[in-house]
């Protein structure tokens, strides 16, 4: 298997009453445009369709989109576009949800796109497990970066036995709902900065110790392996006003 097969293999949900246990965990309403990110065989694709005003499904496979179009033969309110969703822009200015069902391998990426390449106001994806975990950790990078835009929550564990092929381990529903930034455009290189060096525990580079003390307190933090997402913006803060 070549590396582009690797990054495009894909497991499938396609029982209609595995589908309809996770579309119950899913808030759509008959006016909402989706964007679903890998239509696979269409089988998520056209339940969407059915609830939902319009559906832009975006899958890298021709041979996928073709089942797609097949499954949704009696359908109008849907496309499907044959594209990288790595490569694909998000429209501007238009509301609009994301859901997906997205390849463990580009999950991180994928990620990052929804949270700062769109617009959309929640996105619901499933992902592996370990990997819907350590979005809420803050010990992880990838976590402090997406909190200050979106909150993020697991929904549902989804079982490796409603896909086949079937994984190696469990899945996740997780939802996105993003919320007024809590991080200024133009302080945004300055956090991102702030971050790296937290995760990898360079607090030297940060503060010195006086400093360091003293936002720890402010922040009240007792137990640096153990801080939330409040106390870290606390900490972020602190070295804003010591690096005026």
């Amino acid at each position: 298997m070549n590396k582009k097969d690797i990054r495009n293999s894909q497991n499938f949900i396609t029982s209609k009453f595995h589908i309809n246990k996770i579309m119950t965990n899913i808030d759509l309403k008959a006016n909402d445009n989706v964007f679903e990110i890998g239509s696979g065989k269409g089988h998520f694709t056209l339940e969407l369709a059915q609830r939902c005003s319009y559906v832009t499904a975006i899958e890298i496979d021709p041979q996928l989109c073709k089942r797609t179009q097949l499954k949704l033969a009696d359908q109008v309110n849907f496309q499907v576009i044959n594209k990288d969703i790595l490569q694909f822009k998000f429209p501007k200015n238009k509301p609009y949800k994301i859901f997906g069902s997205i390849p463990y391998n580009i999950s991180s990426n994928i990620i990052r796109k929804i949270v700062f390449e769109s617009e959309a106001r929640v996105s619901y994806l499933i992902v592996e497990y370990g990997f819907a975990k350590r979005l809420l950790n803050t010990k992880r990078l990838l976590a402090l970066l997406l909190m200050p835009e979106v909150d993020i929550s697991i929904l549902n564990t989804i079982p490796k036995d409603y896909f086949h092929p079937k994984p190696r381990v469990d899945s996740s529903l997780i939802m996105l709902k993003r919320h007024p930034s809590k991080i200024a455009s133009k302080e945004r290189l300055q956090y991102e900065y702030f971050a790296n060096r937290w995760v990898n525990k360079e607090y030297d580079k940060l503060f010195t110790k006086n400093q360091f003390n003293k936002a720890l307190k402010h922040a009240k933090i007792d137990d640096l392996n153990n801080i939330n997402f409040k106390q870290f913006l606390s900490l972020f803060n602190s070295y804003k006003l010591f690096n005026k």
